[in-house]
């Protein structure tokens, strides 16, 4: 699973103790007191894509000891979390059941491609996937990582995946098949790639593609190694433990950890253990500026407001919330149709994307009027932005919103992404689409001191000015176009969702609008509520990853990346993970 905020991602398995020659291998284990009351050099908080890589990494340095303290249970064999076909919302133990608010509608740089490539194990597509349509820029990739990455084998759903592009390039001017989404370069229409082991055998079968997350890529294959390495699962961290500072600075010299809390069940007792060097958070975008705030880090007003005593007054902890907000158009299909064509069952059900700029969303015209509004409208949007408490500095807002203007108008980055799927119903097909920048903020904050209590989250969808949902429902009606363009019109029976009911023939860009307003749901891509930039730009870390405030409180997930990605965010988490890495070893050699 990827590191969302929303997930626990406890996809770790048994205990291993003992190599059959004696020597210790890495512990797994979810009995807190293996572990209470010891010391280690690390403490990571958080299991996830970024947690597991880094304390792994940490790992191979055999005169360190590293603690994950992970919410999430074992999951190593469980087919929900390794089959990539399983594309469904996890359930309840795998799922904090976070909700966001009633959503009413109305710096600094980490140079990261080296990063990303040292992640990847990338599989180069076989003659027959080639066939099928699979194509790849070779120099964009890694090959001695960790993290598998390719085409699925077998490769199955090619031919519809190849219609839905066609009919896509027809209708969107412009819009060209791109050989590689991964280049650097997204825009224009390509076939999906996907963190993956892929199979071995061109039919369904036991040694089909698995899914290569954190734990299958760090983790498992070091199962019988790095003794230093404890994991431990099915217990959540609580809180920071403050010793003497350090000057000026707030030292954590420990984490306090319960175990995970069961809906109707009494809280368990608290447990404690100590840190050396660093505490190291990766607890996604919800779960980091939460646990900062449960640890007296963050805005002293709201701290003070729920009892927490105030370690570091940070104002810019918890704000700054982005996510993408996803619509679904649906199609039947006849039942005519070769299901070999369309039905995937060992893949992700997503074979086919698309990456659209302004223009090709909005049309040349268009783009260029929104685009001047964009511009002009900095000032107001960035006021009502700080003042919602969704940032903390004006000049700051400005500055990221000025960039973000830039990057759509000027270099055209891709405001819109299309996702293509298939089989997700019986004889339907659809594409699902979401806004890649979008200009609204929202905020995390705790609201109890009591750690089992969930944050309250306001992601503030389309509160950034008009441009958002222009794009939304423009590229609602694109959609529609696509599956009555050839050669999809041809397989279509009917449109499932809107439906013509909802949204006629020639509606109005209020009644697209509002299909958009009434029915999108969040991607679960947050990023930004620990936001890597200057402190008097609203920044909460520092290019170090370390927390303003602090000596040795460093956050490493995608709750630092400060403004969205025209991209899924897994691969920029795993290259933080590995830079992290480098910035530890940089700094004990003397060079921080």
């Amino acid at each position: 699973m990827l590191s969302t905020s929303l997930v626990k991602l406890g996809a770790i398995a048994c205990v291993i103790s003992r190599h059959a020659n004696g020597v210790h291998a890495i512990r797994i284990t979810s009995d807190a007191g293996e572990v209470a009351n010891k010391t280690f050099t690390y403490v990571v908080v958080g299991g996830g894509t970024a947690g597991l890589t880094v304390a792994s990494r940490l790992a191979e340095d055999p005169a360190t000891s590293i603690l994950v303290i992970e919410a999430g249970p074992n999951a190593q064999n469980d087919t929900l979390v390794n089959d990539p076909g399983q594309a469904l919302f996890a359930p309840d133990k795998y799922n904090w059941q976070y909700n966001t608010t009633a959503q009413t509608v109305g710096g600094n740089v980490l140079p990261m491609t080296q990063y990303m490539k040292a992640a990847e194990r990338y599989h180069l597509p076989h003659p027959q996937q080639v066939k099928l349509g699979a194509t790849v820029n070779p120099k964009a990739h890694g090959y001695s990582g960790n993290v598998n990455a390719g085409f699925p084998q077998p490769y199955e759903g090619t031919v519809m995946a190849e219609d839905m592009l066609s009919a896509a390039r027809t209708v969107i001017p412009g819009l060209v098949k791109n050989v590689d989404v991964a280049s650097g370069i997204p825009n224009g229409a390509a076939r999906f790639q996907y963190s993956i082991k892929p199979g071995n055998k061109t039919e369904i079968s036991p040694d089909g593609n698995t899914r290569s997350s954190s734990a299958n890529a760090y983790i498992y294959p070091s199962l019988q190694e790095k003794s230093n390495l404890v994991i431990l699962t099915s217990h959540q961290a609580t809180r920071l433990v403050w010793g003497p500072p350090i000057g000026s600075l707030s030292q954590a010299v420990g984490v306090k950890f319960i175990q995970t809390p069961t809906p109707n069940a009494p809280t368990g007792p608290e447990f404690e253990v100590k840190i050396l060097k660093e505490a190291i958070i990766a607890s996604g975008a919800i779960g980091s500026p939460r646990f900062l705030e449960l640890s007296g880090v963050g805005d002293a007003r709201i701290l003070t407001s729920v009892g927490i005593p105030v370690e570091v007054d940070l104002p810019a902890v918890g704000t700054n919330l982005q996510d993408q907000s996803l619509n679904l158009v649906a199609s039947s299909v006849t039942t005519d149709i070769d299901t070999s064509d369309y039905i995937i069952v060992n893949a992700p059900f997503t074979p086919a994307v698309a990456f659209l700029d302004i223009e090709q969303v909005l049309g040349v015209s268009a783009a260029r009027v929104a685009g001047r509004d964009l511009f002009q409208s900095i000032p107001i949007r960035a006021q009502d932005i700080v003042s919602s408490g969704a940032f903390t500095s004006l000049q700051g807002m400005e500055k990221i919103l000025r960039t973000q203007a830039e990057s759509i108008v000027k270099f055209k980055a891709p405001v819109i992404e299309y996702s293509f799927v298939t089989s997700f119903a019986p004889l339907a097909i659809g594409v699902s689409y979401w806004n890649l920048i979008p200009q609204w903020r929202g905020t995390v904050h705790v609201k109890s001191s009591d750690p089992t209590v969930p944050p309250e989250i306001d992601p503030r969808f389309y509160t950034g000015g008009d441009l958002d949902i222009f794009l939304k429902g423009n590229a609602s009606r694109l959609a529609r176009k696509i599956f009555n363009t050839h050669p999809l019109k041809e397989l279509v029976t009917g449109e499932l969702l809107p439906g013509l009911a909802t949204v006629p023939e020639n509606a109005s860009d209020a009644q697209w609008q509002n299909f958009v307003k009434t029915t999108y749901t969040a991607v679960l891509h947050p990023i930004g509520s620990v936001p890597m930039l200057p402190q008097q730009d609203g920044g909460a870390v520092g290019p170090d990853l370390v927390v303003y405030g602090t000596s040795n409180v460093r956050v490493i997930d995608s709750s630092i990346i400060p403004v969205q990605l025209s991209a899924h965010l897994s691969s920029t988490v795993y290259g933080i993970a590995e830079k992290v890495i480098d910035l530890i070893k940089t700094r004990d050699a003397g060079g921080l």
